[in-house]
């Protein structure tokens, strides 16, 4: 009946009666609830007495996985009691918000892709819905899904820088203000990447309108903190994680990735600006306004991991205006959005003097007074075997805070993900607080000197930070020692041209390269044809943990919190243990967690996140837990909030994928039960 609702109001517009419904509906028509990223919803029917209640209002199944290990961390949007989502291959679909029907299904056919979420964007009666997907930029019309001609060529336009051939696609979606989409994009960790920029295009056409360049072109602004020359061989300082949007002022919030190469400077001697950095922009024009940079010269890939948080605090009777910036090693800084000052104490900490030929490490580094993570690792004590074993894991690396990357290697706390993660945070303005999920989990941090050979090198560059450098795989790819057995060339060749579950495609190396790459993986022992290169380089040995001998966190828990903090002092109101394995689900000591939280009005924070399928609400005061369910897969997105016709629904992408748990494609909407 809803889904003849809905063609009637395309049709002819909407009756008196659901124009009084529609008035009733609370939206979720922006990534992360609105445009200062804020995860907060003023809805208050679900609350701590009634929470335990909450039931199944709908499923949907929006199709197949991805091949391999999918992922869908899609956070859909919800406008007049529509609900705009995403499948794991990037098809776009509408519902019912309230029962789940399916209104219209796009026929749009891309690579598929990790992808966080879409945008909205109406003026009159024309609606859109826009997303990302690969290194496209998609524009649908809202009411039947169909491909807008007008923008870009079919509805498309091609993200893609044309000044170099290199990794590129986007993974989040852009800042929509006013007539305009801005956006960053993602890239590859090593030389072989794309200069950072951000860029607003014109809603309409798909025209660029602006562009302003993160990765700082020779002699512009911020050129002066790299090593002369070195500008035009480096690559990343990219915004891969979204944006806030402070559209009272006009103001953007641009988190940065790291320089490239991650892990080895030599070629890029400076502070390395604007990489690792909060750059306050004019939205209208690209502007330059302040910026902060939170790690100089990175060789820890400590790049800014989620979309900063527009919020407020009281200081002294005075409501000040803030920006909240959370970090992969556990710190949170807070600026004043309009001069950039900080309002957290920021002291400097003595760096170290690398090994490495080349390496020039920043004499200190800037470090906030504010920690939501512990900053030592401490060695587990889950069982003698757990202690022995990873007490001989690390005693090699260099343990201590800030060294450089070696080839013995380096024990670094937290680890690669966090700290926090692209989730990002949530904040409940009534109490001023910032409600952020985490985790504590050691890392292994080493490089090894390139092969001089053409194939291991290609290799190296491409595949090693995930597969590692002998080839068994890390904790963000598998093993590929036994790959020529399990499938044939021609697959193998295809993965690496166009991706696969988690893995995004290379297309942009010649077919040769990729040939090279397939030969070297099927015969590791093949001799090179092309010269080796004669230069000494180093390549990042891939993602590491320090882990037990079953495959937990080698460090004491916990190994993933939930956590409350006072936005005024700083301090932790509370901090509990989130999340469980599914190999040891009694733990309760916590885990990693990707995908983030959402605070309510009536103080209820929902969230899923967690590798145990679970989805669950926790009360703000305390931090207990006062509901979960299990989902078919886990729920790595944030979830969305929304109301039709009064009633209040929350619902979550449960797309799995990642350390263990299946893959999915269904989304679950959750609500009271119907009053008799």
């Amino acid at each position: 009946m809803r889904k003849f609702l809905f063609l009637l109001f395309v049709i002819s517009g909407c009756s008196p009666e659901a124009e009084k419904n529609a008035s009733m509906d609370q939206n979720w028509d922006t990534y992360l609830g609105d445009p200062g990223r804020s995860h907060f919803s003023p809805l208050s029917e679900i609350t701590r007495e009634n929470a335990a209640q909450l039931e199944l209002a709908w499923s949907y199944d929006s199709g197949e996985p991805r091949e391999g290990s999918s992922t869908m961390y899609t956070s859909p949007l919800v406008v007049n009691g529509v609900l705009y989502g995403l499948s794991p291959k990037l098809i776009a679909f509408a519902l019912d918000a309230a029962t789940g029907e399916e209104l219209w299904r796009s026929n749009y056919v891309g690579p598929g892709a990790a992808q966080r979420g879409l945008m909205w964007w109406e003026d009159g009666e024309e609606r859109r819905v826009i997303y990302p997907a690969g290194s496209e930029l998609i524009a649908l019309n809202a009411d039947t899904g169909e491909p807008i001609r007008s923008f870009g060529v079919n509805g498309r336009i091609n993200l893609k820088p044309e000044d170099k051939e290199v990794p590129f696609f986007t993974s989040v979606p852009g800042v929509v203000f006013e007539d305009k989409l801005i956006l960053g994009f993602s890239t590859a960790e090593s030389a072989n990447s794309q200069a950072g920029m951000i860029r607003a295009f014109d809603a309409r056409s798909g025209a660029e309108v602006w562009r302003f360049n993160s990765l700082p072109r020779e002699g512009g602004l911020g050129s002066d903190t790299w090593e002369e020359g070195s500008l035009e061989d480096s690559g990343g300082a990219n915004n891969w994680t979204g944006m806030a949007l402070d559209e009272q002022r006009g103001m953007l919030f641009v988190p940065t990735g790291s320089a490239t190469p991650d892990f080895y400077g030599a070629s890029r001697t400076g502070d390395n600006l604007f990489a690792n950095s909060l750059i306050a922009l004019d939205a209208r024009t690209g502007d330059y306004r302040w910026h902060y940079q939170t790690v100089r010269h990175d060789l820890w890939d400590r790049d800014l991991p989620s979309p900063p948080t527009l919020v407020q605090l009281e200081r002294d009777g005075a409501l000040i205006d803030a920006v909240a910036l959370t970090t992969k090693s556990g710190h949170l800084f807070l600026f004043n959005r309009d001069t950039g000052e900080s309002l957290y104490e920021i002291y400097e900490e003595e760096g170290l003097t690398s090994s490495l030929p080349g390496e020039v490490v920043s004499p200190t580094q800037p470090v906030s007074s504010v920690a939501f993570t512990r900053q030592e690792f401490e060695l587990t004590t889950r069982n003698q075997e757990s202690i022995d074993y990873v007490s001989e894991l690390i005693e090699p690396l260099d343990q201590r805070p800030w060294a450089p990357p070696t080839t013995a290697g380096v024990l670094f706390y937290p680890a690669y993900d966090g700290g926090a993660e692209w989730g990002g945070s949530a904040y409940l303005p009534s109490d001023h607080k910032l409600i952020l999920n985490a985790q504590e989990i050691g890392g292994i941090l080493r490089v090894y000197e390139r092969p001089p050979g053409f194939a291991t090198g290609l290799y190296s560059e491409n595949c090693g930070a995930c597969h590692g450098a002998d080839r068994t795989g890390t904790d963000r790819g598998p093993s590929l020692l036994d790959i020529a057995a399990r499938i044939s060339t021609s697959q193998i060749n295809s993965i690496v041209r166009e991706g696969r579950g988690n893995m995004p495609g290379f297309a942009n190396l010649e077919g040769y390269e990729r040939g090279a790459i397939v030969g070297y993986l099927r015969n590791p022992d093949m001799v090179d044809l092309q010269d080796p290169t004669q230069e000494v380089d180093y390549a990042f040995a891939g993602y590491l943990r320090v882990r037990d001998q079953d495959g937990l966190p080698g460090n004491t828990p916990p190994w993933g919190t939930l956590n409350s903090i006072d936005l005024a002092s700083g301090e932790i109101d509370w901090q509990i243990n989130f999340g469980n394995y599914p190999s040891h689900p009694d733990l309760n000591w916590g885990a990693e967690s990707y995908g983030g939280p959402v605070v309510t009005e009536s103080g209820l924070i929902f969230i899923a996140a967690t590798p145990d399928k679970m989805f669950r609400v926790y009360d703000v005061k305390d931090g207990s837990i006062l509901w979960e369910y299990e989902l078919s897969a886990a729920g790595f997105a944030t979830p969305a909030m929304y109301s039709v016709d009064g009633k209040q629904y929350v619902v979550i992408a449960a797309g799995g994928g990642r350390m263990g748990p299946p893959s999915g494609s269904e989304y679950f909407a959750f609500s009271l039960p119907k009053l008799n």
